[in-house]
């Protein structure tokens, strides 16, 4: 036991030197550290499922992946690599998409709270199949078009499941800003203003919801044939077919919840970037009864 504790460590230290130096070496340099044998059991069983996966491939040699740094101890080693319990994260392929939706809205703070009840709701698939039957299914096949073949409960699970796999969350943003709360005035009338009880200059804390939407097909490693100079053809009759019903279905399911559950703000801004740019602006209505 004693001398197989030393092999490890010996594995340990000539691991920490080459993620320190980043220096490529073999798999029988590594063997070779802790004195066993390649070939024999005990060194293919720790290569395959302790070594291996804090490694990375470069031709017939290997480096030390950034992932060592989080067992860079001998004591987190031990306890994280050389035991059955260790739970190392898996390697990732890379992959872009050419095209992508990005909505963002802009609202006071004070709404964040209702907003989120509105949009939690939406993630809920008897809540979605309420509100998609509610529209009719004459308004929804003009947009999303039914199978011949396909009966009503059919069509309406297609619909949910295209919903799923395109709106899976949003993030929420908090920002400090200022802005002028009356048109353009001198300072005497903004400081006459204030004193009336008229803010001129307003401070307030801005929540941004983000919903940040893939358009397409994925293509893999895009990030590198974009370096290279790779051009893409990409397929723009249908990226409209999709955008359409991407935007058709983003507009009924979220900005109608968004905007009637932040009803009463002077303004609700929708800022909507990537393959479309184009500001969105909701001004509220006074009565004039």
């Amino acid at each position: 036991m004693s001398t197989n504790r030393d092999s490890q460590r010996r594995v340990f230290k000539f691991l920490l030197e080459k993620y320190n130096t980043q220096e490529l070496f073999t798999k029988d340099g590594l063997s070779k550290s802790a004195g066993w044998d390649p070939k024999k059991q005990t060194f293919r069983t720790y290569w395959s499922k302790q070594f291996r996966p804090l490694l990375i491939e470069v031709g017939d040699k290997y480096r030390v992946s950034q992932v060592f740094k989080r067992y860079g101890t001998w004591e987190k080693f031990r306890d994280n690599i050389l035991t059955q319990n260790r739970a190392l994260p898996s390697g990732y392929q890379p992959s872009g998409y050419e095209d992508v939706a990005v909505f963002e809205f802009f609202m006071p703070l004070r709404n964040e709270e209702y907003l989120r009840a509105a949009l939690d709701s939406l993630f809920y698939r008897d809540f979605i199949m309420s509100k998609l039957k509610s529209f009719g299914i004459e308004k929804l096949a003009g947009n999303f078009p039914k199978k011949e073949s396909e009966d009503e409960h059919a069509y309406f699970d297609r619909l949910c499941d295209y919903i799923s796999e395109k709106f899976i969350g949003y993030s929420i943003n908090h920002v400090s800003g200022r802005y002028r709360a009356a048109k353009l005035k001198t300072k005497r009338e903004a400081f006459e203003s204030a004193c009336n009880g008229e803010p001129y200059l307003v401070d307030e804390t801005t929540a941004i919801v983000r919903f940040i939407i893939p358009c397409g097909k994925p293509i893999e490693n895009l990030f590198f044939r974009e370096l290279a100079g790779d051009s893409f053809t990409g397929q723009t009759r249908e990226l409209n077919k999709e955008l359409k019903q991407l935007r058709w279905f983003f507009y009924h399911l979220f900005v109608e919840s968004i905007v009637e559950v932040v009803n009463g703000e002077d303004e609700i801004w929708l800022l909507e970037s990537g393959v479309c740019n184009q500001l969105h602006i909701w001004r509220r209505v006074r009565s004039t009864k």
